[in-house]
């Protein structure tokens, strides 16, 4: 899995601020933030993912095999000729979170 994001937790805990690095999208200011409205579809992602006021994907709470919780990322946007699958996990050392890439849509922790 490749390195694309590093992130920290927002301080009220409504989600993640930090930065993607990866084509077309290069960027400071990504922010994932929870949903506000719960869906009643259970399919409905708990997050979106945000650059300034555009919407660039979405994400889903999961968990690994050994109990570490991650977020299941898609970015969907125009610049990009597929959807992008990544995960954001948080660090093992430190207080950060990265984001890597997937390249299939299998989940990365089964």
């Amino acid at each position: 899995m490749a390195h694309i994001g590093t992130f920290k937790e927002i301080a009220n805990g409504s989600g993640f601020e930090g930065e993607v690095f990866m084509l077309p999208l290069s960027t400071k200011g990504v922010r994932i933030l929870k949903e506000t409205k719960p869906s009643t579809n259970k399919k409905a992602p708990n997050h979106r993912i945000y650059v300034g006021r555009s919407e660039i994907g979405s994400a889903w709470p999961k968990t690994t095999e050994d109990e570490r919780d991650y977020l299941s990322l898609t970015f969907d946007f125009p610049g990009l000729t597929a959807p992008v699958y990544a995960i954001l996990i948080k660090d093992e050392e430190g207080d950060g979170w990265s984001a890597f890439w997937s390249r299939s849509k299998k989940p990365v922790f089964e």
